[in-house]
Order: structure tokens, then sequence, then C-alpha cells
């Protein structure tokens, strides 16, 4: 299947139990065999229980139906990175796209390819707090260490074509 370009808005909702809905109003970039793509120019608005605000540098996302992870490529001049958010299968709603965050966070920071699985505490937390099932558990340490082994080999075609796209809206 081809690449489909398309541009409307999209509301990507991410849920942290116990910690409520965070949102990001982006756009839809283009859908492809690697799933649909979302860009967050900067400026983009964003929402979260106890504050809101601009993207101050541009993002892209990678999401999948039945996938259960999220990519993030997060354009900081500081620290450009690509973010793997592990979680419960994305959704596609009316309004764009929701997921439960399963809080590990595999990430490939670009400046000197260190690859790390961000948030243990977190997890350890939900566990410990009944905030996720066993069998999510299961899922969020498999898969995060599934795409932390990936970010390592960068040898998923994807990877690379996240930063072209990246630098195509900036």
């Amino acid at each position: 299947m081809g690449a489909v370009e398309n541009t409307g808005s999209v509301r990507l909702c991410k849920i942290k139990r116990p910690g409520g809905v965070f949102w990001f109003d982006l756009q839809q970039a283009l859908h492809d065999r690697a799933g649909t793509w979302l860009r967050g120019p900067t400026g983009s608005r964003w929402g979260a229980p106890h504050d809101s605000g601009a993207l101050s540098v541009p993002v892209l996302v990678l999401l999948a139906a039945g996938r259960p992870w999220v990519a993030w490529w997060v354009d900081d001049p500081a620290d450009r990175r690509l973010e793997i958010d592990v979680c419960l299968p994305p959704e596609s709603t009316e309004a764009g796209w929701r997921y439960v965050d399963l809080e590990l966070d595999p990430v490939l920071h670009e400046r000197d390819s260190r690859v790390e699985i961000e948030d243990w505490d977190e997890y350890e937390q939900a566990c410990r707090n009944g905030w996720m099932s066993p069998d999510e558990a299961e899922l969020a340490r498999s898969t995060a260490e599934d795409r932390a082994g990936a970010l390592r080999r960068r040898d998923e075609p994807w990877q690379r074509r996240g930063w072209q796209l990246l630098s195509r809206q900036t």
C-alpha cells in the first residue's frame, strides 16, 4: 500500500492512570504500511489535567491500531530523540486517536546514540498500586525491551523515515 497524504486536524489523547488525560492537537500527515503519521509543528496546542500550553519543538508521531507502542520523534535541539510510548494498542476515535500509557519509554538519544528505558519508577508504582493488571505489566516490560532493541539496531525503516518526515515540516 502506498502512502496516502491527509492534513486533517487530529486530537491524540494519552491516558495516564490515575493521572488523567493528556491531549495533543496534531495534524494527520499520512498513512502508509508503517501506520498513521501525525505532525505537531512548534506551537501545536496540548493539555493535561492541571496545565496546558503549546509545543516548544516540532514532533512527529507514528501509531497503528493493534500495536502496543507509539513512536514520538522530538526535534529538541538540546536532546533530539526518538521516544517510544509503550501502551495498550491505540484506538481510533471520532476526534483522532487515544491510548493508555503503560509507563515504560524506550528512548534513543540521537546525539550520542544512547538507548535507555525510562520511567521504571512510574511502572513499578503503577504495578504496586494496581493501576495496571499483571498482563498489562508483562506487555509493558516485554514491549519496552523489544523496542529498546529495535532502537539500538536502527534496522527498521520507519525510524529513519520519521526523521525525514519531521525535517520536511520544520
